[in-house]
């Protein structure tokens, strides 16, 4: 059975604008699908409908099956238990999805205790262990910290860290290098397949940087003006695209020397 299957995702305005128009994903458990696109593309507004968290105002519509469990139409209570063992999440700004007024330790913390009913010590000793999975320095020391007082690397670990709390079968990547260095980009995103790969779990992974998707997906999804134009494994789409769009993301990625394999390669 595939982990995610996506049919006919198509996500609406109120005024009936079409944002995102029939979208076809899948994905089965272990495996790591890229989806990449110019912004405006609909690759993260797809990864908001998937995990349920479209903004006010817009309609969405087809199919978005977990292990088998549609998801479109659950009441929001159920869908908050799914959010957590089911699906997490990890975005582009860990500042926005972090609470500046409380120790990272306890952010961590909360979905152990909400989702898989840990204790409170014993919650808080998990959370200092997962600091040190997603190799945060001084552990606990790191867990007592506000998110202030972090650098931005630092809280994405944070932040992956309490989208790994519930071992969930599905992990959603927002963009989430996009504002790193190019050395932390590439610690992260080790850390980001490192930790999928441990846990058996699915990877979605949404980036505009084509060499970015090559480098971590094993299949990709190409993605514009609200529709999936081209998807295949991750090799042969590179090898010998079909459609316009991926071939000018290719040319792009070819002329900066920015491909695995391409001397001087990097991931960002």
């Amino acid at each position: 059975m595939r982990l995610l299957e996506v049919r006919g995702l198509t996500v609406r305005r109120r005024d009936g604008t079409e944002l995102i128009a029939g979208v076809d994903l899948d994905l089965a458990a272990g495996e790591r699908l890229g989806i990449v696109g110019e912004s405006g593309s609909g690759k993260s507004l797809t990864a908001l409908a998937v995990a349920g968290l479209l903004p006010e105002g817009m309609t969405v519509s087809g199919s978005v099956r977990l292990d088998g469990v549609e998801l479109l139409g659950l009441p929001e209570r159920e869908m908050t238990r799914v959010r957590g063992a089911g699906v997490a999440m990890v975005f582009q700004e860990p500042l926005t999805a972090l609470d500046p007024l409380m120790r990272v330790g306890r952010q961590i913390a909360g979905p152990l205790r909400g989702h898989r009913g840990l204790g409170r010590r014993e919650a808080e000793a998990e959370a200092v262990e997962l600091c040190r999975r997603v190799r945060l320095p001084d552990p606990a020391e790191s867990a007592r910290a506000y998110p202030h007082q972090l650098s931005g690397g630092q809280r994405q670990r944070v932040a992956l860290a309490v989208a790994l709390a519930c071992r969930p079968r599905l992990l959603i990547a927002d963009e989430p290098t996009t504002a790193l260095d190019v050395t932390v980009q590439a610690e992260i995103l080790e850390l980001i397949t490192e930790s999928v790969a441990s846990e058996g779990a699915g990877l979605l992974f949404i980036s505009h940087d084509l060499p970015v998707i090559a480098s971590v997906g094993d299949r990709i999804a190409v993605m514009r003006d609200g529709a999936v134009v081209e998807q295949g494994e991750v090799e042969p789409v590179l090898a010998a695209p079909r459609h316009p769009y991926t071939r000018e993301l290719l040319t792009s990625a070819v002329a900066a020397g920015r491909l695995p394999g391409d001397p001087g390669w990097e991931a960002g």
